[in-house]
């Protein structure tokens, strides 16, 4: 069984021969500072790094490094046009406003929100009037589908897509208005919720559909992502849900599932157990990153619950266990997630979200040796 198979036959819920390991992803690299400390740690110092994105301070990871650990996928992306990513980086406490307006203020390494640009709108005509950025601006796909069509023909990896964006729509909807904002408007101000998202789903569609056109009959999984929970509970309520966001959600899946065969991989951070039978419902095929230290997150009871329409991606803690835990720890760690999470298929072993700067390189090393080395 070669890495794509397993892959293929795990999200097809059936049994492999080992847990099928993902690392270099959007949602599952690592830090620049961490990624540098691997390297040298694993005798790769001489590879240079190559950042993947500025405004996250993150890195892809290179292909001996792949190999090292034996990891089964390969992201393909297209390069951001768009200034939030240069080819230097920024300094502490500098702003810059992305191509939606935007405004990010670096501090501690990260990018975080200061300026929402609707934020104080009260009218439609003012959404409406908002400088909306141009999906066909955004990325370069030159030599993209060059790359992908190499690595299927190859037949080797499975061949994981991320369209550049992450595919959010909410999770952008709050960034153009405020949180506290589009959480008034998603009860009190309808009109205004519904005509941000409108706008939004309509770039992500056209964003979606730039991309797959390239490289969508060569995927074997495509990323979507929108955080839509918090450490105790969703980040809205059920019916919230299902009036504001999932209508949104739903049409944007149906329209990539218009241009690829992919399955459909979904990252939200934190609780969402009460909503992911609405997810089922949608359409999406992969639960990422399965933050078990989220309140109903625990992974038994998920596979319980969901395991039957759902595979898992992640679940390797990067809260406490990666990077204050011992080898020993994360050896645990990853042997009572492969046993919660891999009988009859249905999950590919990562860590939840980007590994941080302080991450020690040798629980990296112990999570993948690990995954490898347990008989399923």
């Amino acid at each position: 069984m070669n890495s794509k198979e397993r892959v293929l036959t795990a999200l097809n819920h059936m049994q492999t021969d080992r847990v099928p390991i993902d690392l270099g992803g959007r949602q599952t690299t690592l830090m620049i500072l961490a990624y540098e400390r691997l390297k040298n740690y694993l005798g790769f110092g001489d590879i240079p790094t190559e950042v993947m994105s500025y405004r996250w301070m993150t890195a892809y990871v290179d292909e001996a490094i792949l190999r090292h650990f034996s990891i089964d996928t390969r992201h393909v992306r297209p390069k951001n046009k768009a200034l939030i990513d240069p080819e230097k980086p920024y300094e502490e406490d500098d702003v810059f406003y992305d191509n939606w307006g935007v405004g990010r203020r670096i501090s501690g390494g990260y990018a975080n929100i200061c300026d929402h640009p609707l934020q104080k709108a009260e009218t439609l005509e003012e959404i409406e009037n908002h400088k909306w950025p141009d999906p066909e601006e955004e990325f370069d796909y030159t030599g993209l589908r060059h790359r992908t069509k190499k690595l299927f023909d190859a037949g080797e990896f499975a061949i994981v897509g991320c369209m550049g964006s992450p595919g959010n729509t909410y999770e952008q909807a709050w960034y153009l208005r405020g949180l506290s904002e589009f959480s008034l408007d998603i009860v009190m101000r309808k009109d205004i919720g519904h005509a941000i998202m409108r706008k939004v789903v309509d770039h992500r569609k056209r964003n979606a559909e730039l991309y797959l056109k390239e490289v969508g009959e060569y995927l074997d999984v495509i990323q979507v992502a929108d955080d839509l929970g918090a450490q105790n509970t969703s980040l809205m309520s059920p019916a919230s849900y299902r009036e504001m966001v999932k209508p949104y959600q739903a049409e944007l899946i149906a329209h990539i599932k218009q241009f690829t065969k992919a399955k459909v991989y979904y990252h939200s951070c934190g609780s969402i157990h009460n909503i992911m039978n609405d997810m089922i419902e949608i359409g999406i095929d992969i639960l990422n990153p399965v933050q078990a230290t989220a309140v109903g997150m625990e992974t038994d009871q998920l596979k319980k619950r969901f395991g039957d329409n759902l595979a898992f991606w992640g679940a390797i803690d990067t809260f406490k266990v990666l990077p204050f835990g011992s080898v020993k720890d994360v050896r645990k760690e990853v042997e009572t997630r492969i046993r919660d999470l891999s009988p009859s298929g249905g999950y590919v072993l990562a860590s939840v979200h980007n590994m941080q700067v302080d991450v020690p390189p040798e629980n990296v090393e112990a999570m993948f040796t690990t995954a490898l080395e347990y008989n399923l």
